[in-house]
């Protein structure tokens, strides 16, 4: 068998094309799952294999290192099986890589030493702060994450502050301007690049030196870019410049999945390849490999609304599967316990183990009422690419401002937030607070207030200590007036934390911001469950147990939690994408559908639906909790978008739909979205709803000498019941012999059988 049989005798005709294409620019259209990195790695290896380059004479970019690492591991494994050996290094790696190898052999060509620093977020977030406050700039009013944010995303497009100050005014703000300047000659002074300059830089210095560029386009005979949607500006630069001599450039990538703008990917790229390159050849992979027909119909029912798109069909030979589940549920925390009762629903029939279950949500804090669901239900699980709710930076710092409430002596959470938001107060004075209480042995606060009272510090830094301790002690006074709910945003305004992350106006703290949010929700859902126990002191011990729990879940074998863009690259034979309602998914802040913001929104649901192998579950509540209030939003417009043929709608929401339009009751029960349908389309979902299933139901029965389970004290038995309908209480007796009293509509208790 000859090479080119033994390297495309399991490819489709297009994957076939694909890889025997050899000169010449080449866009490669790969639909979701249709085999895009087995076409990668063969036509590599055809190509070097056809005598056309030497194994390093082809350099092949992506976006991670774990898709660098398995593609150079698939090329050493074709290249061995063809007995073509390999000598040296691959040039396989993502564009930072790539960018240091050529750094490291000519950065003092750029006027830098060798051994350059490379600065992560959290230093360059360093620099940029000495840079604003050695300008006197104002960090209160200004923060410097705004400006790590601006500086940032200027190095992406390929600007430096020479060519801003040269370029057109409105590009940059000039006090952004004068921050950037300071800061790039602080990192010029500590031999240092940021993450964002390994890219710029190259392209500078290509720029700057013609004859290297010239020699690196002559090394490369062949260029190959995966993922080629996701890249941004500095990065097409690079790839423009790499292959303008051999023009021997290969793209890959959907444009369909280019899901990433807030962090600089241009999908123009991709969308205007063939005018960069008029003679390209284009090449469509549309067939599915990974998921049912259902499931890749119901997908590309949905991205077919874009506008912004190649002329591609996405199919599959794979059989049609189950239909697409859309779950109807009351609120947030009855879509949670839906989705965990179904993965243990069918778990219990052995369906897959718990590694083939993923749940997906389009913003981090949608976790929390997911992660009390899982740990009610004893099911391992893992957040990926995030940490857990209570775990998370803003929740603790605001933790702890609540523990001083009660705790003043707690010294770990007095200096967690003794400059959180920032306030002047530095590491140097914290030691010098923390010598009097190593030599007085006495606690950080009480070491505090004697180092202002016998003004050990300049009177600048005792005003700034001074004013910190007034807080707490106004926090501590609010405490034992107000009730927690109270409490809460009173913390937040006094501290100024919120506002802090306001003025930032970063992606980062928006995402902060939706955390507090999930806080507060979380907090008026524990008064309800708890009632005259709902304390601050109860509510911290609950936080404390819940976050051991989280500890002790690091099971391998375990369900999946992660945001919609994390998901990308995954799959799972089952997902489940939670919170499909307008203003959440897609959210609020879209207001067309022809808005570009809009277009990505539904990439991003496309690339969710397109995760899943074998079912594919959508939910969405008719309420959820906003900062504590309950609001209401239409069921998600990407739900409409699916044909009713693929689709099997079930609801635990009955409605008076009957009544108002003279129906039988006999009828099948018809829910408010079926009847938002209609209005739409004038077609039916097949609606099962089941006012029996015990997920559905209204409050269950309990009764005395029952069993039952509590997602935060464990197993105990109801000891006496009072009340009835929604005022239903129980009393619970632990196992620690305590007591608890609940009302069951908001407990969480679930029977032990």
């Amino acid at each position: 068998m000859t090479p080119e049989q033994t390297l495309t005798q399991k490819l489709n005709p297009p994957q076939k094309e694909a890889v025997l294409h050899q000169t010449g620019p080449l866009l490669i259209l790969a639909g979701a799952g249709s085999g895009k990195t087995r076409v990668l790695t063969h036509r590599m290896a055809h190509l070097v294999a056809k005598g056309l380059a030497a194994p390093d004479e082809i350099l092949c970019m992506t976006f991670t290192n774990k898709a660098a690492h398995e593609m150079e591991s698939r090329i050493f494994q074709l290249l061995s099986s063809l007995d073509i050996p390999v000598h040296g290094h691959l040039w396989i790696s993502t564009f930072h890589s790539f960018c240091v190898r050529i750094l490291k052999q000519h950065i003092t060509l750029l006027d830098y030493k060798p051994y350059f620093t490379i600065y992560d977020s959290s230093d360059q977030l360093s620099a940029v702060k000495k840079a604003v406050q050695s300008l006197g700039i104002n960090d209160k009013i200004y923060p410097p994450k705004t400006f790590q944010a601006r500086i940032s995303s200027a190095k992406m497009n390929g600007l430096t502050p020479e060519s801003l100050k040269k370029g057109s005014r409105g590009i940059m703000d000039p006090k952004t301007l004068e921050v950037y300047t300071a800061y790039e000659a602080a990192l010029k002074m500590a031999n240092a690049l940021d993450f964002d300059d390994l890219l710029l830089k190259t392209h500078e210095l290509f720029t700057m030196y013609p004859d290297l560029l010239l020699e690196y386009q002559k090394k490369f005979k062949f260029i190959m870019v995966d993922e080629y949607q996701d890249t941004n500006h500095i990065q097409y630069l690079l790839v423009k410049q790499l292959g303008h001599f051999h023009r021997n450039v290969c793209v890959v990538g959907d444009e369909d999945q280019s899901i990433y703008s807030w962090r600089g990917a241009d999908i123009q790229n991709i969308l205007d390849f063939e005018k960069d390159f008029t003679d390209a050849k284009t090449i469509k992979l549309e067939e599915n490999y990974r998921s049912t027909n259902n499931i890749v119909q119901a997908a590309t029912s949905v991205i077919k609304n874009n506008l912004q798109r190649k002329d591609k069909t996405l199919f599959t030979n794979n059989n049609s599967g189950d239909l697409i589940d859309i779950r109807e549920e009351r609120t947030e925390y009855d879509e949670a316990r839906y989705v965990v009762k179904t993965i243990q629903n069918w778990i219990s029939e052995g369906i897959g183990g718990y590694n083939d279950y993923a749940i997906f949500y389009r913003t981090n804090s949608q976790s929390r009422v997911l992660e009390e669901q899982l740990r009610t239900a004893t099911i391992p699980y893992r957040i990926v690419g995030g940490v857990r709710f209570y775990d998370r930076m803003e929740i603790k710092d605001v933790i702890c401002y609540l523990k001083l409430c009660l705790n003043p002596a707690d010294d770990i959470a007095v200096k967690r937030i003794i400059n959180v938001p920032t306030r002047g107060i530095g590491k140097t004075t914290v030691e010098k607070i923390d010598e009097i209480v190593d030599k007085d042995k006495i606690t950080f606060l009480q070491a505090a207030q004697k180092a202002v009272e016998h003004r050990v510090f300049n009177a600048g830094t005792t005003s700034k200590v001074r004013r910190f301790l007034d807080l707490i002690v106004e926090l501590k006074t609010l405490s034992q007036t107000y009730r927690l709910d109270e409490l809460y945003p009173l913390v937040l305004e006094k501290t100024e934390y919120l506002k802090a992350l306001k003025a930032e106006n970063t992606t980062e703290s928006e995402a902060r911001i939706d955390n507090l949010e999930e806080l507060d929700n979380a907090i008026m859902q524990f008064l309800k469950e708890r009632g005259d126990e709902g304390t601050l002191q109860t509510f911290l011990e609950e936080m404390a147990l819940a976050s051991d729990a989280d500890q002790l879940k690091q099971e391998v074998n375990s369900v999946t939690l992660m945001t919609l863009h994390i998901s990308k690259g995954l799959e799972f034979p089952y997902v489940f994408i939670v919170g499909m309602e307008d203003g959440l998914f897609p959210s609020l802040r879209f207001e067309s559908d022809a808005d570009n913001d809009m277009e990505e929104e539904r990439r991003l649901a496309y690339v969710g639906m397109t995760r899943a192998r074998q079912r594919l579950t959508l939910s969405y509540a008719k309420t959820r909790k906003i900062w504590g209030q309950d609001q209401a939003h239409p069921p998600s417009r990407f739900l409409k978008e699916i044909p009713n043929d693929l689709v099997q709608f079930k609801t635990s929401v009955m409605n008076n739909f009957f009544d108002r339009y003279g129906s039988s009751r006999a009828a099948a029960p018809v829910s408010s979205f079926q009847t938002k349908r209609r209005a739409f389309d004038d077609s039916d979902y097949d609606v099962q709803a089941h006012p029996d299933d015990e997920i559905a139901s209204s409050t269950p029965a309990f009764s005395k000498g029952m069993k039952v389970r509590h997602p935060t004290f464990g197993a105990g038995s109801i000891f006496d019941t009072e009340g009835s309908g929604e005022l239903f209480k129980v009393s619970v007796l632990f196992s620690d012999n305590t007591i608890k009293k609940f009302v069951v509509k908001y407990a969480r208790l679930e029977r032990i059988k």
